[in-house]
Formats: structure tokens, C-alpha cells, sequence
């Protein structure tokens, strides 16, 4: 690091820094980058010039242009000015109005995502002296973790967004709230008033901050999750619905009852970009490539897909029936889509065809993939029920008679599946099993 500061980010290729630091090769460089939470070299790299730019346009007075800066580390202006565009996802005036202390966190987000706080060890120690023994202790939420149980959660619930291992956010539609599932313990810990109808929210790559779509308000809300505040509020035009963020964390992407789809900076909360749908849409996915993402608009029949940067269809998938859910499979060769007519449809992103279909009476909503890949969840709300779905056979394993309304389908990351119910309650069971049988309240 210090290599690269004192050479302004422009010490040249990867092999003359492992030279200058007395590295073997790029490979022991980039083991050790990995390990320290950083970057690849070129992208530090850019980094480190981008901050040389914005500490000499702060130690300047009035506007400053990056074409005046450019040249004092030997890059041609065009392509100083693409370098903060890939190291950053934003535009150099964007930085400039965000100003360096912030553009520092950007960076620090992207290597070092902030970890829940660890009680100190006096704490720690207080808490065994007066509870049961940590062996005990841990025995025991693994074997309340290990069967299906139900928490009550009254008005609405409907949105899910997990981050990393400790804690969810679901939205309360009917009472204006989020509420906070500490995902450790297994409760509900509080709830952040945000206003009329919160539908779908998403936590940011860094967690630290959420987003959620404010049905009937025409905005999205921004939340701080370290305190579970609201900061503020961006406008949209029309009733938003499914969210979706870019894997930078630059770009959310929202739909509307005005059957369009738009991406917001993350950074401003400004609209630069729409795209008209055929019709409305309620769900939305990401190809892991992160170049498109894909669109399902009900009411027409078909699924787009979509440039991510330039906000253009590439194609269109008529699948007929009302596509809903979608996951896309880790290698990007598969698009499952929740056909509320019919079931699922399975389409093959090679040819853009569709490879089959797993019919069911209802139809199915929400969809979701188990982290390890094995199994599809099917939310089907007109029969009560959640669907399990084998992967490898594309078989039906059974169905969770949930009742009353399932909605979003989450993981917690510890091996459980998190079955979001708008009568009321939350079911959360480990995944794979087929049976609410010996459920816990």
C-alpha cells in the first residue's frame, strides 16, 4: 500500500510492484491481497489514483476538472476519466459532490464490510457466570434450530432481505414498519417506522444501510441498519414494488405500477435512466455475469432481459401464462421462472428457449434458491402451501402447508429457509425438509 501511495496508484504492472516489494510472483500478491480483505491489483491501483485526484482537487480552490489533474500521473484524459467510472461506478462529479471522506467509505465498504460488534470479555464472561453453560447453552439453539417453528409477526408481513449471518429486515405492509430478526437468536428484536405500505427491501453489499420500496407513497426509503433509523427518502414516479441492487451497490433498480423500470444512483438517489415494460412488473433477478438482469412482467407473459449499464432489452422470453419469481442459476446458464399460471418454467440462457416445465394446479409466486444450490422454493398462496423443488431431477419433494398467505422466501445463511406469511407469522425450518410436522411456536 504504502508502495502504491507514494507512486500516486502508477507503479506500473503487477510483476515490477512484486519486484519493488521483494514478492516471488503476481500469484504470492494476490494471496496476500485476498487475505488482507483488499482488491485485485489493478483495481487498487485505480483506487489509490482515484484518492490522489480527489486530495488534490480538495487542496484546490474552487471547481476542479480531472483534466487538469489526469496528466499529473501520466494518463490521457479519456482515460482517467473511465478509470473512476470502473473503480467507482460514478462519474468524477459525483465524486466531487460526495466529496473524499466519503468516496474513503465507498472504499472501505468494499473491502472491509462492517462485522456485528463483539462484546468485550468482561462482558462475556459476566453472561456465562449468570446463564447456563455455553456448551449447554449452544446445544440447546441448535436444537431448537434443527425443527420447524413459528414466529408470530401481526400486520402484513410481505418483504425479506438477509444480511450475511445476523440479522433480517421484513416489511410490515399493514403496519407501516420494518421489523429486525436477529437471526442469531432466533427473535424479533424491534421494528423502524417507515410509512405507508413498505413492500420489498434489500440490504446494500455492505449492510450497512437498506432500501426499501414504499408501496402508495411513490418512494424508496433508505435505512441506517447500524442504528435502525430512517435517513432518507428518494422519489419515484409511480407505486415501486421489487428492488434490486448491482453487485457494485452503485445502481438500484426498481419497478412500478407505471410500467416502467428504473435505475437510481445509490449515491444521490437520482433517476438516470427508465425503461418502458410491456406490462407491470413484480419481480426482478440479477445474472451473476452482473452485466443483465431479467424482468418479469406479469400481465404480458414474458421475461426481458436486460443490458444492466445502458437499461436495454437484449431479449424477450414469451413464456405465456404470468411469470413471477425468478432465479438464475450460479454458472448463468439457467433462468427458472414462477409461471402463476402453470408452475415453472425452466428456460436455457444459451439459446433462449425453454428446456421445461414443471406443472402445478396454483400456479406459483415467490422463488427462491437454497444457498447450497440443491433445492427451489415455490411460494403458491392461493393453496397455502410453499413448494420444495429437488434441482438435479427437477422433481416436486413435497409441499409445506404453510396456510395462510405465503409471500418472500429467504436463507439465513446457517441452513435454514425463512417463509415469510402475510397472515401473520414467520416459519423458519432447515432446508430441505418437506414437513411443518412438529412445528414450534
Amino acid at each position: 500500500m504504502h508502495t502504491l501511495v507514494c507512486s500516486n496508484g502508477r507503479v506500473g504492472s503487477t510483476q515490477v510492484l512484486c519486484e519493488r516489494v521483494g514478492l516471488r510472483s503476481r500469484f504470492q500478491l494476490n494471496r496476500l491481497l485476498r487475505r488482507e480483505g483488499l482488491p485485485p491489483y489493478e483495481e487498487l491501483a485505480g483506487w489509490v489514483c482515484v484518492f490522489y485526484w480527489m486530495v488534490r482537487g480538495d487542496a484546490t480552490e474552487g471547481r476542479v476538472a480531472l483534466r487538469s489533474l489526469a496528466p499529473q500521473t501520466r494518463i490521457e484524459i479519456a482515460s482517467a476519466y473511465r478509470l473512476v467510472r470502473r473503480v467507482t461506478g460514478h462519474c468524477w462529479k459525483e465524486l466531487r459532490r460526495a466529496g473524499t471522506s466519503e468516496v474513503m467509505r465507498w472504499f472501505q465498504y468494499r473491502t472491509h464490510p462492517p462485522r456485528p460488534v463483539r462484546q468485550p470479555l468482561s462482558m462475556r464472561s459476566a453472561v456465562r457466570a449468570a446463564g447456563p453453560p455455553a456448551r449447554l447453552a449452544n446445544s440447546s439453539v441448535a436444537a431448537a434450530q434443527s425443527r420447524p417453528r413459528r414466529l408470530a409477526l401481526p400486520g402484513g408481513p410481505y418483504g425479506i432481505a438477509v444480511r450475511a449471518h445476523d440479522l433480517a429486515y421484513i416489511t410490515r405492509d399493514q403496519a407501516a414498519s420494518i421489523e429486525r430478526l436477529d437471526l442469531r437468536t432466533g427473535r424479533l428484536t424491534g421494528s423502524t417506522f417507515i410509512g405507508c405500505t413498505p413492500s420489498c427491501v434489500t440490504f446494500d453489499p455492505s449492510g450497512s444501510r437498506a432500501y426499501v420500496s414504499v408501496h402508495y407513497l411513490d418512494q424508496i426509503a433508505v435505512i441506517d441498519t447500524t442504528r435502525h433509523v430512517l435517513i432518507q427518502t428518494w422519489p419515484v414516479s409511480g407505486d415501486p414494488l421489487p428492488l434490486l441492487l448491482s453487485r457494485s451497490g452503485h445502481t438500484l433498480f426498481v419497478t412500478t405500477n407505471e410500467d416502467r423500470l428504473f435505475g437510481l444512483s445509490t449515491l444521490t438517489g437520482r433517476v438516470f435512466g427508465s425503461l418502458r415494460l410491456p406490462a407491470t412488473s413484480h419481480h426482478l433477478t440479477l445474472h451473476p455475469a452482473a452485466d443483465r438482469l431479467y424482468v418479469a412482467t406479469r400481465a404480458a407473459g414474458s421475461v426481458l432481459e436486460v443490458d444492466a449499464s445502458r437499461l436495454r432489452v437484449l431479449r424477450t422470453f414469451n413464456l405465456g401464462g404470468w411469470p413471477q419469481g425468478l432465479v438464475v442459476s450460479p454458472d448463468g446458464m439457467t433462468l427458472y421462472v414462477a409461471n402463476e399460471h402453470h408452475g415453472l418454467d425452466v428456460i436455457g440462457l444459451g439459446s433462449g428457449k425453454c428446456m421445461a416445465r414443471l406443472e402445478h394446479a396454483t400456479g406459483a409466486v415467490a422463488l427462491a434458491m437454497s444457498p447450497d444450490h440443491r433445492f427451489l422454493y415455490s411460494g403458491h398462496p392461493r393453496q397455502r402451501k410453499v413448494g420444495v423443488i429437488e434441482l438435479a431431477s427437477l422433481t416436486q419433494q413435497g409441499m409445506l402447508k404453510t396456510g395462510g398467505r405465503p409471500a418472500q422466501i429467504a436463507f439465513d445463511g446457517a441452513g435454514q429457509v425463512i417463509l415469510v406469511n402475510e397472515a401473520g407469522w414467520l416459519d423458519i425450518l432447515p432446508v430441505g425438509v418437506s414437513s411443518l410436522r412438529a412445528m414450534t411456536y
